[in-house]
C-alpha cells in the first residue's frame, strides 16, 4: 500500500529528515512490473515544493562513490542534495535514490558491475512507480537523471526493448556516463561531459549518437572544454585511486545547468 511505501527507514546514520527539509523513504522494489525477492527496497529522499500541485518529478541517482556516506565531506549526498533543492526551485518533486547503502555497498567504482547499471535501472522505475502513486506528481512530467556510474544507469533505463519497462521516464539527463553502441532511447536524452575526461570519454558519446538506431528519441550532446570527469563536484583536483583526473569546473557546472534548464523547457513543458 501507499502507507507502507511512504514509512520511514529506521534512523541508524545521516540524513535523518524530514526536520533537514526532506523525507527519508522506503522505495519498494520491482522487476519486469513485479515486487522482487531479492533486494527488495532501496532507500530514498524526498523533497518537494509547496502546494497541492501536481508537479513535474525528477528521480537523481548518484555515481560510483555512492552517497559517499563513510566519508566526512559526504560529496555524493551534498551534490545530490543542493540538485534536488535546486529542481524544487523550479517547482519540481525530487526523490534522491540511494542503491547503495541498502544493498551494504559503499562503493563499486573499481567494479561497475557489482550492482550493474540494467540492476540500478530498476530502482529507477520502482521510484518512477512511487512518484507516479503520489497525488501532487504529475505522472505526465518525469524526468531521470544520474551522474556518471548513474549516468550510464540513466542510458540503460531509457533504452528501447522487446518489452517496455512498467514506468516511462518523459526524459532524462546524463551527466558524463558510459556510452555504449548501438542504442536507441524511448524518450529524450541529454548527455552533460567533459572534453578532458579520461574515465568516460566524450568520444564514445559522440560516436553512440552517430549510430543512433532507427526510430531513436533524439539525443542532446553538451560537451565543455576542459572539463574532466565529475566536473560538478565541488572538490579539488585530484587524481583517484584508477589513475582518473578530476577538478572541479566552475563554468562548465554553470553551463551544464543552463543546459538542463533549456532541455526541461523543451521536453517537460
Amino acid at each position: 500500500s501507499l502507507i507502507w511505501m511512504l514509512s520511514a527507514l529506521s534512523a541508524q546514520s545521516q540524513p535523518t529528515g524530514p526536520a533537514e527539509g526532506f523525507t527519508r523513504l522506503t522505495v519498494p522494489l520491482i522487476a519486469d512490473g513485479k515486487p522482487v525477492a531479492i533486494d527488495t527496497a532501496v532507500e530514498g529522499y524526498l523533497f518537494r515544493p509547496a502546494g497541492k500541485g501536481p508537479f513535474p518529478a525528477v528521480v537523481l541517482i548518484h555515481g560510483c562513490d555512492g552517497m559517499d556516506w563513510q566519508r566526512p565531506g559526504q560529496a555524493g549526498w551534498k551534490l545530490l542534495r543542493s540538485y534536488a533543492e535546486r529542481y524544487v526551485g523550479h517547482g519540481f518533486v525530487a526523490l534522491v535514490l540511494d542503491s547503495f547503502r541498502p544493498r551494504g555497498i559503499t562503493d563499486v567504482c573499481g567494479n561497475p558491475e557489482k550492482v550493474a547499471p540494467p540492476r540500478r535501472a530498476w530502482d529507477a522505475y520502482s521510484a518512477a512507480r512511487l512518484l507516479r502513486a503520489l497525488p501532487y506528481v504529475d505522472p505526465h512530467r518525469l524526468l531521470l537523471q544520474g551522474d556518471s556510474h548513474g549516468g550510464w544507469t540513466v542510458l540503460v533505463a531509457l533504452q528501447t526493448r522487446k518489452t517496455s519497462p512498467p514506468e516511462q521516464f518523459t526524459a532524462a539527463i546524463a551527466f558524463y556516463p558510459w556510452c555504449y553502441q548501438p542504442a536507441s532511447f524511448t524518450a529524450p536524452v541529454l548527455i552533460l561531459i567533459g572534453e578532458a575526461d579520461d574515465w568516460t570519454p566524450a568520444g564514445r558519446c559522440r560516436d553512440m549518437m552517430a549510430d543512433l538506431a532507427a526510430g531513436s528519441a533524439p539525443v542532446t550532446l553538451e560537451t565543455f572544454p576542459g572539463a574532466t570527469h565529475a566536473f560538478d563536484f565541488p572538490y579539488p583536483p585530484r587524481t583517484n585511486g584508477l589513475g582518473h583526473y578530476m577538478a572541479y569546473n566552475a563554468m562548465a557546472t554553470a553551463a551544464s545547468l543552463q543546459a538542463i534548464d533549456r532541455f526541461v523547457a523543451t521536453t517537460l513543458k
